[in-house]
């Protein structure tokens, strides 16, 4: 039975991401990511990670599209038949982030998420569950809806070749905007992302990926092309 995951995950993963992927002749927005992380273990099996991501964007111009600053935990959910492969995850964080009025406000996040993965060979699959919240800050703005709640959906497939340093992973996730009417909750947007890692040393990290943003089901759709580069550290 076990077997069959593989496949199955796959063909769902590349149903969702090779035809995001494969839309760059439609792009309509091109932006740059910059990442790096740290993360340590905290006690026990708690690990905490520190993260700080800068984004640009060339929609009206090119500028810095959003900086965030985040913090999370996470620790593995010892479940009888499942061993240690269910992860339970929060996360906090704050953003300047730069809006339709051509200025940038104060956005608070947070979240809580819930992930599942499976080893299968070379390969690791990886299912996770993500709930969601940004504040805005309404000193800088009026808003329709505040806060803003999602409910994300990612599928990722990780492979590496034995006694290689590169890493090979592709993740598609699915953005689900969440109203108090569950009639005005959607799916908004299909994120896709190629990403190759390579292994500096026993604790350093370094990765290029692309990723393709699509905008669904929303008056005016974007379709973002992203290239980034990211730096981890793991103490």
């Amino acid at each position: 039975m076990r077997h069959k995951l593989p496949i199955g995950f796959l063909a769902l993963l590349m149903a969702l991401s090779l035809p995001s992927l494969a839309q760059m002749q439609r792009v309509s927005n091109l932006g740059l990511v910059a990442d790096a992380e740290y993360s340590a273990p905290l006690f026990g099996d708690v690990t905490v990670a520190v993260e700080e991501e800068l984004r640009f964007k060339s929609y009206g111009g090119f500028h810095l599209d959003r900086w965030l600053n985040s913090v999370s935990l996470e620790t593995p959910v010892n479940i009888p038949m499942l061993g240690k492969r269910l992860h339970l995850g929060a996360q906090v964080g704050y953003m300047r982030h730069y809006d339709d009025e051509q200025y940038y406000d104060n956005r608070f996040r947070w979240g809580v998420d819930l992930s599942y993965y499976e080893n299968y060979r070379r390969f690791k699959f990886t299912y996770r569950s993500r709930l969601l919240c940004t504040y805005r800050d309404e000193r800088t703005g009026d808003y329709r809806v505040n806060p803003k709640w999602y409910w994300r959906h990612k599928l990722q497939a990780a492979y590496q070749m034995p006694g290689s340093r590169f890493k090979y992973t592709l993740a598609s996730e699915l953005f689900w905007r969440l109203r108090q009417d569950p009639r005005y909750s959607f799916v908004d947007q299909l994120r896709s992302t190629l990403t190759v890692s390579y292994r500096l040393t026993r604790r350093q990290y370094f990765s290029a990926f692309v990723r393709m943003d699509n905008d669904l089901q929303v008056a005016t759709p974007m379709d973002t092309f992203y290239f980034g580069v990211g730096y981890e550290f793991k103490n």
